[in-house]
């Protein structure tokens, strides 16, 4: 099926619920019994938001199934590859430990993708049998490094110089496609500075602004032959630490001109934004549970932040795209990746009249490049501070109440930010559903005749230089 790009306003309609009868077929797993229903309540007359829905419901059954691809004697047979005495009894404690979302597929429990990940990553069974060590990474090391720098000179900054990349798989080439790729770039915000567009592929070429909201640059060619769209750029992040857990805040001088200068309109950050963050009924009476009786904005958004925290499991989702509301999915089901904690902790400091926005792009220290997301709040007289509540969750799971605490107010230099805003557009219009609706970290990739998922591309990224400041 192919889906023309749906606009924020569009989008809007997953929060408007399905027909009884769609969603009884999808429950049962008959998503080609579902598919058929849709289409005949396309043709009631059941208003322009619910026909809205129903055909983003065409897309989501088509996809959903991909995400949960294997029955419970597949996921047995493949974790025996690994590990032969893998049993039903150890499927059956990760589902009752919460680490094994499934769905119905034609009646039968199917598992999401990223079982096995989310299990060797996770769960300490597993890898106890699977003979993996929880040594320090490389990558925890430089994490650990910097958050030590910053406690205790106060500040870190560093110059980054990175390669990022897309590109069509061979089989899925056919010479003269009309091609546009979008690329994240870093964007100029209150503690990245100095950004170098240093290299990119030949082609049309659009840069966008350096505050744009989605910052990206933006390749368009007709190709003969498959080629690779890359870009090569530098950036200097500067970040301060502020202990917000012992007495006085210092340093709110240097945090004073972190307002709204890049973020537009105040009052949209205190906003619903439909349809993820939303402020549910369920939602509400669990952020007013969490609050209390508390009227000081920096005590709301910790308490947030440790609800967040300490109660929601990391686990690794399916794609954004395939979700109708990503905040309640991750307080009802208290699991989540960065993304789902990053909007939970958003959704619930709006509730509770906390300013607080998204921002994303990637994590990149010398030993690993990769996509993140996280969130900031607002509280005078400091102005704009950074939660990442799934670090500090991994931190809290670890036993490390230290680095829990150093994500409530900070993150470490390793960041480059592209998007600074929630469900945006790209400034050069994609003509296809986005892989990625929420924002662009990776990259995305269509011709004229549709548009590339993730498993049809190739996207690298690569740290050409690390420079300590």
């Amino acid at each position: 099926m192919k889906m023309r790009d749906f606009s924020c306003e569009e989008l809007k309609s997953l929060a408007v619920e399905l027909p009884d009868e769609v969603s009884r077929y999808e429950a049962a797993g008959d998503f080609e019994g579902a598919g058929k229903v849709i289409d005949r309540w396309l043709e009631k007359p059941v208003g322009e938001a619910m026909k809205t829905r129903l055909r983003y419901e065409k897309y989501i059954i088509q996809e959903l199934p991909k995400e949960f691809p294997d029955t419970e004697e597949e996921v047995i047979r493949k974790f025996r590859e690994k590990l032969p005495d893998f049993s039903m009894e150890d499927l059956q404690r990760a589902e009752r430990e919460n680490m094994a979302e499934w769905i119905l597929v034609d009646g039968k429990k199917h598992y999401i993708h990223s079982l096995m990940r989310n299990l060797t990553d996770k769960e300490p069974e597993i890898r106890r049998r699977l003979g993996l060590t929880e040594e320090v990474t490389e990558e925890d090391q430089y994490q650990q490094a910097a958050i030590r720098e910053m406690q205790e000179k106060g500040e870190k900054a560093v110059r980054i110089r990175l390669k990022t990349s897309i590109r069509l798989k061979d089989e899925n080439f056919v010479p003269g496609m009309k091609m546009r790729a979008h690329l994240p770039i870093p964007a100029w915000l209150s503690r990245t500075f100095d950004v170098k567009i240093l290299n990119h592929a030949e082609g049309k070429v659009t840069v966008d602004e350096p505050t744009s909201m989605w910052r990206s640059i933006c390749f368009e060619d007709t190709l003969q032959e498959n080629r690779t769209f890359f870009v090569e750029y530098e950036y200097v992040v500067w970040t301060k630490y502020l202990d917000l857990w012992h007495g006085e805040v210092s340093g709110a001088e240097d945090f004073n001109h972190v307002r709204m200068k890049y973020v537009g309109d105040f009052v949209a950050c205190l906003r619903e934004q439909y349809p993820h963050i939303r402020f549910t009924p369920y939602l509400r009476s669990l952020a007013s549970e969490i609050v209390g009786e508390e009227k000081r904005p920096m005590e709301i958004a910790r308490r947030i932040y440790d609800y967040v925290t300490k109660n929601v499991q990391y686990s690794y989702m399916r794609n954004y795209s395939l979700m109708t509301c990503i905040p309640e999915y991750c307080a009802k089901n208290l699991r989540g990746d960065c993304g789902v904690q990053a909007l939970l902790f958003i959704t619930l400091c709006r509730i509770a009249g906390v300013p607080a926005r998204w921002e994303s792009g990637l994590y990149s220290n010398p030993a690993y490049v990769g996509a993140h997301d996280w969130a900031m709040f607002y509280v005078e007289p400091y102005g704009w501070l950074y939660a990442d509540p799934s670090l500090g969750g991994s931190a809290y799971a670890e036993g490390d109440e230290n680095r829990r605490r150093f994500y409530f107010g900070n993150v470490e230099p390793f960041r480059m930010a592209a998007n600074h805003e929630f469900q945006q557009k790209f400034s050069v219009k994609k003509e296809f559903l986005p892989i990625d609706t929420c924002d662009n970290q990776l990259g995305e990739m269509e011709c004229e005749e549709r548009g590339f998922a993730e498993d049809e591309l190739e996207i690298t990224k690569e740290m050409i230089s690390y420079e300590a400041l």
